[in-house]
């Protein structure tokens, strides 16, 4: 009898023990690293701007395989934000009576100016779907350009290398 009840005392005080290592595991908190690392699953969000980064980056993601791509965030383990720049022009038309200096006479003249404004980053956050805190963040300075196709080869291009810098976070390249 004796000797169950002091089986029985070793399991219990070992049990405990396990229990209690169980759950300080559960309350310890990952880092960010750990927590992206330990993903498996992704929700992809164009939070504004151009859709190019959004296609780039999306399309670089399935062809990884290292998320599954799910349809909301609430189904994933963390969620990918991608902002871009958004093109905006302008056309401005202004038209002022004034004296003309041949003739003396008042005399009306317009003129008309076309405004191109193009903000220089894209950026990618991806945030822990549950917390909403940021687990990684980066953004890539976008090269100027006049001509429409070179802008979104400049998207393309900077889209690339945040996935690229995404990639190398969460699988670091070996060294050799």
């Amino acid at each position: 009898m004796r000797r169950t009840l002091s089986l029985f005392l070793a399991l219990f005080t070992i049990s405990t023990a396990l229990t209690a290592q169980q759950e300080k595991k559960k309350t310890e908190a990952l880092t960010p690293s750990a927590r992206l690392a330990a993903a498996k699953t992704a929700f992809i969000s164009n939070v504004h701007g151009n859709t190019i980064p959004f296609d780039v980056i999306s399309s670089s993601l399935e062809g990884w395989g290292r998320f599954t791509l799910v349809n909301a965030p609430e189904k994933a383990d963390v969620i990918i934000e991608i902002t871009a720049p958004e093109e905006s022009s302008g056309v401005s038309v202004s038209s002022s009576t004034k004296p003309s200096a041949q003739t003396g006479r008042m005399e009306q003249s317009s003129s008309s100016s076309k405004q191109l404004s193009f903000s220089s980053d894209v950026k990618v956050a991806v945030l822990d779907s549950k917390t909403k805190l940021p687990l990684w963040t980066a953004s890539e300075h976008l090269r100027n350009a006049v001509k429409k196709k070179d802008r979104e080869n400049n998207l393309v291009e900077a889209a690339q290398r945040l996935f690229s810098k995404l990639h190398d976070q969460i699988e670091p390249p070996v060294s050799k």
